[in-house]
């Protein structure tokens, strides 16, 4: 008789939980998003899917940066940021040593995110990369510890941003590690011609142009200019690609160049996973037509080229707060593509190369199983619902 009890008040309980939730047309799910036929928002909708779900700090903050640049997506920026500040400890620290990158690309968020960089996860983050800086006579007075250029241009982009500003002496050892036609490698060598490195020098420019370096900054502008392809395409490995052009592309738009940059967003566009992707991948840009692996690496920083303001002017304020994903036909598609692999990094900065990393994944589902299986276990709940009352009448 006791089992008798329990499986009448399961019964009626999950299916009075089924009956209200069908009579309400599904009211108690989460709302779907808004759609859009638009690259840049639809891309904005599949980065605040992946948040969502749980990405590396250093995505987090990129992802802000990309909702800030399309205008879509504060909901999202705001739980980016909260996470962000969760892990923040785990990201800018190497045991008790502050990492200079990863500490200025933390503060830029913030800033982004209109959030408040004198205590962030008990953290002052301008104090903590002021600190940091050489102030010492030599090669390395204004170098932010042992910054890399990619690196110590996040760290003058950040500072340019508070009232105190960029320091002069940090935006000449920027300054002293540019090569001679305008390029900026990662690591601040020069190989020279044919090793010309987009992405650092589209960071660097920007930090040029923050900072005040004009004439530097006119040098990097050709460099960019005169390595474009044809097509609007960046290249990295010998391979155009959306991390590269999305970089290259925003620091152009910031130094005036609308044209290159517009190539540089249409080339972009060109590779955008549609309606004839798998679902979780709907709105995603690959990192090359060749490569499909490093999604939340390639999607954030190939919408910066989509008109959004440099660096040290981009803000999430005015930006929506849903992030739309793309207008689809409700049939799911056939198959899933490889799960992008975390980068986790201080980017915008260097691309990667195309690896074989990348490890497959199941394809989510797109939200149509809730009603379904509540349907099922209203039909479970309702046969144990027959056989306690058979069983009582016993």
């Amino acid at each position: 008789m006791a089992l008798s009890r329990t499986l009448l008040r399961i019964g009626g309980a999950v299916t009075l939980a089924a009956t209200l939730a069908l009579s309400t047309g599904g009211a108690a799910l989460a709302a779907d998003p808004p759609t859009t036929a638009d690259p840049g928002t639809a891309a904005a909708g599949w980065i605040a899917a992946q948040v969502d779900a749980g990405i590396a700090p250093g995505n987090l903050a990129d992802s802000i940066f990309a909702f800030a640049s399309v205008g879509a997506g504060g909901d999202a920026a705001a739980s980016a940021l909260a996470k962000l500040e969760t892990g923040v400890d785990g990201y800018i620290l190497d045991g008790s040593d502050l990492v200079p990158g990863y500490l200025a690309k933390t503060l830029l968020a913030v800033e982004v995110a209109g959030g408040d960089p004198t205590s962030f996860g008990g953290h002052d983050l301008e104090t903590e990369l002021r600190g940091l800086m050489v102030t010492t006579a030599g090669p390395d007075l204004g170098r932010f510890g042992a910054a890399l250029p990619s690196d110590q241009a996040l760290a003058i982009i950040a500072l340019a941003r508070t009232s105190a500003g960029a320091p002069s002496d940090a935006v000449a050892w920027l300054v002293g590690v540019q090569c001679a036609d305008g390029d900026f490698n990662w690591d601040a060598t020069c190989p020279g011609a044919g090793s010309e490195d987009p992405d650092t020098t589209g960071l660097a420019l920007q930090a040029l142009l923050a900072g005040g370096a004009t004439s530097a900054a006119a040098s990097s502008t050709q460099l960019l200019l005169s390595i474009q392809g044809s097509d609007g395409a960046f290249s990295s490995f010998g391979t155009p690609n959306t991390n590269s052009s999305g970089v290259a592309g925003q620091a152009l738009r910031a130094a005036g160049k609308t044209s290159a940059a517009d190539a540089a967003a249409a080339f972009i566009k060109t590779l955008q996973y549609g309606c004839d992707a798998a679902v979780p991948d709907r709105g995603a840009f690959p990192w090359a037509t060749s490569y499909a692996g490093q999604l939340i690496f390639s999607t954030p920083q190939a919408v910066l080229a989509f008109g959004g303001p440099g660096l040290d002017q981009l803000t999430i304020d005015g930006a929506s707060a849903a992030a739309p994903v793309l207008d689809c036909p409700a049939a799911p598609a056939p198959s899933a593509t490889p799960k992008p692999t975390d980068e986790g990094g201080t980017g915008p900065v260097v691309t990667l190369p195309p690896t074989d990393l990348a490890a497959a994944t199941p394809a989510s589902g797109d939200g149509t199983w809730a009603p379904m299986a509540l349907l099922v276990l209203a039909a479970i709940a309702g046969a144990g619902f027959a056989t306690a009352r058979l069983r009582a009448r016993r």
